[in-house]
C-alpha cells in the first residue's frame, strides 16, 4: 500500500499506464490491511463481543478514513490555490485575457472544477479555452505529489507501528463457537 500510494506521485498528465498499475498496487495494498486487519480482530476478540468489536474496526476505519480525508485535503488545497493562480495567471496573460476579474473567475472556475463554465467568459474561445483547461490540468497533476506524500508518511509509520504489535499464535485456536450458525 505504500508503495503503490507513495508511487502515486510520480502520476502526470502523460504516464497513465504506470498510474493504472500503481493504482492497482495501492488498491491491492489496501485491501490488503483493511481485510485481515478486520478479521484477525474478530478472530481474536472474545465470541461475547464479536458484535462489539466488529463495529469497533469499523468506527476505526470511519475515524482514520475522515481524519486523513482531511490532512490530505488540506494539503491539497494549500498547493493547489498557488499554483493555480501561478499557472492560469500565467497561461491567461499569453492567451491575451489581461482583465484581472477574467483572470480571477478562470481561477475560481477551475479551482472549483466548472471548467466548462470558462468558455463563456468574455474574450474565450476554444483554443484559448483548450489551453487554459491544459494549464488547469498541470496545476493540478503538480498539487496532487503532495498528498502522496504524506501517504508514505503514514504508511511509514504504520509500518513502524505493526513492529509494536506483539505475538497473538496464543489467541489462535481450534475453537469453532457453536453459538454461530
Amino acid at each position: 500500500m505504500t508503495a503503490g500510494c507513495g508511487g502515486l506521485a510520480r502520476a502526470r498528465v502523460d504516464n497513465l499506464g504506470t498510474v493504472i498499475f500503481l493504482l492497482f498496487l495501492a488498491g491491492l495494498g489496501v485491501g490488503g490491511i483493511v481485510v485481515p486487519a478486520s478479521t484477525v480482530a474478530t478472530i481474536l476478540c472474545d465470541k461475547t463481543t464479536f458484535a462489539t468489536v466488529t463495529a469497533f474496526t469499523i468506527a476505526i476505519r470511519i475515524a482514520g478514513g475522515a481524519v486523513g480525508y482531511a490532512i490530505y485535503f488540506n494539503t491539497f488545497v494549500r498547493q493547489l490555490v498557488p499554483l493555480l493562480k501561478a499557472t492560469l495567471g500565467e497561461a491567461c496573460v499569453k492567451a491575451g485575457i489581461t482583465d484581472p476579474k477574467i483572470i480571477e473567475e478562470v481561477i475560481r472556475l477551475t479551482g472549483a472544477s466548472l471548467v466548462g463554465e470558462i468558455r463563456n467568459l468574455p474574450g474565450i474561445d476554444e483554443a484559448k479555452w483548450e489551453t487554459l483547461v491544459a494549464a488547469g490540468q498541470r496545476a493540478y497533476a503538480d498539487a496532487y505529489p503532495y498528498v502522496f506524500y504524506i501517504s508514505i508518511i503514514f504508511g511509514v509509520l504504520s509500518i513502524g507501528a505493526s513492529y509494536a504489535v506483539g505475538d497473538i499464535s496464543s489467541h489462535i485456536t481450534d475453537e469453532i463457537p457453536r453459538e454461530y450458525p
